[in-house]
């Protein structure tokens, strides 16, 4: 079964810049925020934003001396003088392009031009379109309606910006057969008519079936599935990826998935991965099987601890010191126990943000957690079998990690009210420093190794570690963002984040570079190949809108085995 991802889906313009601004209201004011009806229609952003503290509310009654947002639809022209007027604040979400509509009938109606609106009479953008029009207004939702269009000197036609091209065409060849001065505005959303193209051109190209990703209340999700019906294609409306079963797909050869422009993006990514799972399911089962343990193995974080392992295989190497199992044990437990723990206690999070890597934990989490208890004593043991002292050092990166993710932390560092404190903690260095600690510090504490070593294989370390980090947050940006989750991309924006991330990147693989080249160890330098690894993901990330998790996430780690053939094939190991 093929799955293709619609080109333009997912958040549009105006719902995108809607809800980046009530986010940072949310994050940085300290007044309750109201929102006058929904703010998009999408069940899932909203109940989201309401746990996150957006009130949503259906009167006007109370709003005295309080901040009032006004929706994305737009709102009727009395009550945004009344909000106005009565609220402490008002934060106009009201898209761009629905506010040059407005602007549109606003001029014309001045000029006596009775306005006809094309799309669906009780919808709130079109309740808000009429309020515009001083000189009458008339709404056409069907054909049949322009036979009671009122008589007129002159009309403007316009359109819902999310209504159906082929529909408001036809709208306007009817109205303009029986009426002369007729003035057509097309003010249907570029988005809107991109996405509508996007299952044309799929239908045209052959395919079978059609998935639907929006809340049911949405017009320009609902128009989607109606041209899919229209057309005659298997089509699927749903608001998440649970509403998805294998036996409609068992026939599909040609999916394609779509998306309104109130759907966020891990709502799509969830659905595109369901839909991975089900084509999965008819494969063999050897395939199957090896899946299924690839995404425990990866979800579970069982690859980071063997990589923690092998980098301190390399990490000894470089430093000119033998293979001892105990310094890669350590660390391999160390990660185990620390991301088993941040993931267990973090799955009301997960639910939301990657619903299948939550499953995991909901599934074997126990177990896991047990597992990390035991490893947390032995990896404790191994230290103080090396040394008593290790034992002091080892401790640190514990206490760090256990500290970094608790609620206490997070609000001090919020509350010391300094922006690069603030930034450092959610670039998750911290993390980085942890790694660091026990990849490095302690496969080195007490031996003979120059500085210089400890800062070349340091910096590569970092380099590539804080990619991969980077990486990871930048596939759950979107989530992330509405979820309330302070990282990199949503601290500085994706933007200056890869800026900032390539300038550690470049920074740590030159300092590495360096310092490998004057001490002679010239095949080391095949380490590299890691940073440009995870350069060339972060170019292909980007340049994706939407994508199966899973996937991504083993890309991700693939990158741990490249480095170890690259340390391979130096012929220095063990």
């Amino acid at each position: 079964m093929k799955i293709e991802m619609a080109k333009n889906s997912g958040f549009c313009m105006g719902v995108r810049n809607a809800v980046i601004k009530i986010v940072e209201e949310l994050n940085t004011s300290d007044e309750e925020i109201y929102v006058y009806g929904p703010l998009i229609h999408n069940p899932q952003t909203i109940e989201v934003l309401k746990n996150r503290g957006l009130i949503t509310i259906n009167s006007l009654d109370d709003i005295k001396g309080k901040s009032v947002a006004i929706r994305t639809h737009g709102i009727p022209v009395d009550e945004s003088r009344y909000i106005k007027n009565e609220a402490s604040r008002t934060i106009n979400l009201t898209c761009s392009r629905v506010a040059r509509v407005q602007s549109y009938i606003k001029k014309f109606s001045s000029q006596g031009y009775f306005t006809v609106i094309v799309g669906d009479k009780d919808h709130a953008e079109v309740i808000g379109l009429k309020s515009y029009a001083s000189s009458g207004v008339f709404v056409v939702s069907e054909l049949e309606d322009v036979a009671n269009l009122p008589e007129a000197e002159k009309y403007l036609v316009v359109s819902q910006t999310t209504h159906e091209r082929n529909h408001f065409e036809q709208v306007v060849k009817l109205i303009e057969k029986k009426n002369k001065d007729v003035h057509v505005i097309d003010t249907i959303c570029d988005s809107t008519r991109l996405r509508q193209d996007d299952v044309h051109n799929a239908i045209a190209r052959g395919i079978d079936t059609l998935v639907v990703v929006g809340g049911r209340n949405s017009a320009n999700t609902t128009r989607l599935v109606k041209i899919g019906i229209d057309n005659g294609i298997k089509t699927f409306h749903v608001e998440t990826d649970e509403e998805l079963n294998p036996e409609d797909f068992a026939n599909s050869k040609y999916v394609l998935v779509t998306a309104g422009a109130s759907t966020p993006g891990w709502i799509i990514n969830n659905v595109l991965e369901r839909l991975y799972i089900i084509n999965n399911t008819n494969s063999n089962f050897f395939v199957k099987l090896l899946n299924r343990y690839m995404e425990f193995f990866v979800r579970s974080n069982i690859i980071s601890s063997i990589a923690a392992f092998l980098m301190v295989c390399i990490a000894r190497s470089y430093g000119g010191l033998k293979f001892d199992y105990r310094h890669g044990l350590i660390a391999s437990l160390f990660i185990f126990v620390m991301y088993t723990v941040n993931n267990y206690l973090d799955r009301e999070f997960l639910i939301k943000s990657n619903s299948y890597k939550y499953k995991v934990y909901e599934k074997y989490g126990k177990s896991l957690l047990f597992f990390a208890i035991i490893g947390f004593f032995y990896s404790i043991y191994l230290s103080y079998s090396i040394s008593p002292v290790m034992t002091g050092l080892f401790l640190l990166p514990y206490i760090l990690g256990i500290l970094y993710s608790t609620p206490q932390c997070k609000f001090f560092v919020k509350g010391l009210g300094i922006d690069f404190i603030k930034r450092l903690y959610n670039t998750k260095a911290v993390t980085g420093f942890g790694w660091l600690i026990v990849l490095v510090f302690i496969p080195y504490f007490g031996y003979k190794v120059s500085m210089l070593t400890y800062l070349s294989i340091s910096a590569l370390f970092f380099a590539i570690l804080f990619m991969r980090q980077f990486i990871i947050d930048l596939v759950a940006f979107q989530g992330d963002l509405i979820l309330g989750r302070d990282t990199l991309p949503t601290s500085l924006g994706i933007k200056r984040a890869i800026k900032m991330t390539l300038a550690i990147a470049i920074a740590g693989a030159l300092i590495f570079s360096a310092i490998t080249i004057y001490h002679g160890n010239w095949l080391y330098l095949l380490l590299n190949s890691s940073v440009l690894y995870y350069y060339f993901l972060l170019r292909k990330i980007k340049e994706t809108a939407y994508l199966v998790s899973i996937r991504y996430e083993i890309l991700i780690d693939l990158n741990f085995a490249l480095m170890f053939l690259c340390y391979l094939a130096t012929g220095l190991h063990f």
